[in-house]
């Protein structure tokens, strides 16, 4: 974009949040490019955040690691805060009784970027959603961006190299969606996939969570629209209050015979979200179903890593909430399935999950973490005791004891519908341990004629 740099050239900001997911640091290598001064500051320890460290070595980056300083927030002139930091912060609140603005990587995207923006948000499938839209407008359109609450991308830095012209299509988690509050805008086109209870670790009450979901739509006018999954009662009540277009998607606009690789009906579910709102766009209904039929998933979400003596390992580690957890145990299809669950708390009900874990699972190893006292009394609670095999604080024994019990036909599921934090760094480092796990399986010798 045309003068982007001039926005920063010059300007103190601190970068509120380096973090691990690759945001923060592309937000900071980004402003240093276009000439700002910028300070980085983090909670977390220096050896914590080292991967994100390392490649800032060299740069004119002030660092401060293991705490916040006060003067950070009041002698400069923008903060840039990560979706992980709380908006109750006290440095926040410093900063802004001290007249600096205070700024979120999207929403001041969308300040700046006049061309249309695609939001996605919801408690689930959001991120298959988002990459469903992102590849069926590829097929058609000539620029098409994919960025927000995906791994490794920040959105800051798309102004370096994009026109009024381009498409942005933006994954919007709550916290991503403050950012749109504070700046009363909405993008143009959203979609809202669903509601469950997450997240209740940081939010006072589901209220709350869903104030900062509604920012989807909530400041939206004119020619814009958002699409709202008519499948679900709280999802319709929304729909009801959206001030510009909207629309309604379900489970059974999607044609009966589309072949998918991608499994669950809550997939079916994303796929009629992204017909809807692409053909909303203009794109024929050929492109979209053959670029659906194609589409093979997303990493980290029920994807298969492989087979080994015609047992399945499937890595679904973005389960982070009871409903996800759920989601999985129906999806899969196998003779047996030899789930691996638990984590850390996010204050949810794990009942649900471990009824579903009591009638589908045949043995369960549970993860060590905040929450797997809970999950184990619940599944003790539903009778499915005997399922238990134990409590590990290592992933690889958990692993490997499942495998030792596995037959072909069988399923090892890694869906713990809990958060990661604790044995891992998030949900995404859990699912490359796993994968690397099997990964070394799968290099074995097999064994007899079974399928590998």
């Amino acid at each position: 974009m045309k003068d982007f740099k001039s926005i920063f050239l010059g300007k103190k900001i601190t970068v509120m949040g380096l973090g691990l997911l690759g945001r923060g640091l592309n937000d900071t290598l980004f402003l240093v490019k276009c000439g700002a001064k910028v300070t980085v500051t983090d909670l977390k320890t220096e050896e914590q955040l080292a991967p994100s460290l390392k490649k800032l070595q060299g740069l004119p980056v002030r660092i401060k690691v293991g705490g916040h300083d006060p003067t950070d927030f009041i002698e400069t002139d923008m903060v840039l805060r990560n979706a992980d930091v709380p908006n109750a912060s006290p440095f926040l609140k410093l900063a802004m009784d001290h007249g600096v603005p205070v700024e979120m990587d999207e929403s001041l995207f969308c300040k700046l970027f006049k061309g249309l923006v695609i939001g996605i948000t919801g408690t689930r499938g959001k991120t298959t959603t988002t990459e469903l839209i992102y590849q069926i407008l590829k097929e058609v359109k000539p620029r098409v961006r994919i960025a927000g609450n995906i791994m490794g991308l920040a959105t800051l830095p798309l102004l370096a190299d994009i026109t009024q012209r381009d498409i942005v299509v933006l994954e919007l988690s709550s916290w991503q969606l403050q950012g749109f509050h504070e700046a009363n805008i909405s993008p143009q086109a959203s979609v809202f996939t669903n509601i469950y209870p997450d997240h209740m670790n940081r939010y006072q009450d589901m209220d709350a969570y869903i104030r900062d979901k509604k920012a989807i739509y909530m400041y939206q006018k004119g020619f814009d629209f958002c699409l709202f999954n008519g499948d679900q009662t709280a999802t319709r009540i929304l729909y009801e209050e959206a001030p510009a277009g909207k629309d309604l998607f379900s489970f059974v606009d999607v044609p009966e015979d589309l072949k998918l690789k991608i499994p669950g009906d809550h997939n079916i579910l994303n796929v009629a979200a992204a017909w809807r709102l692409t053909s909303r766009l203009g794109v024929s209904d050929e492109v979209i179903r053959a670029t659906v039929e194609n589409f093979e998933g997303v990493e980290h979400r029920l994807e298969t890593v492989g087979i080994k003596n015609g047992v399945q390992f499937i890595n679904d580690s973005t389960s982070t909430t009871p409903v996800a957890g759920i989601m999985a145990l129906n999806a899969v299809r196998a003779n047996r399935i030899f789930l691996l669950a638990g984590g850390a708390d996010k204050k949810l009900d794990l009942a649900p999950f471990a009824e579903a874990a009591s009638r589908r699972a045949f043995k369960i190893a549970l993860l060590e973490g905040t929450a797997t006292s809970a999950l184990y009394s619940d599944l003790v609670s539903k009778g499915a005791e005997s399922k238990i095999i134990g409590l590990f604080d290592n992933l690889r024994q958990a692993v490997m004891s499942l495998y030792e019990q596995a037959s072909s036909g069988d399923a090892i599921l890694l869906s713990p519908g809990c958060a990661s934090f604790g044995m891992f760094n998030n949900e995404f480092h859990r699912g490359t341990l796993f994968k690397a796990i099997v990964g070394e399986i799968l290099s074995e010798p097999s064994q007899g004629n079974l399928q590998t």
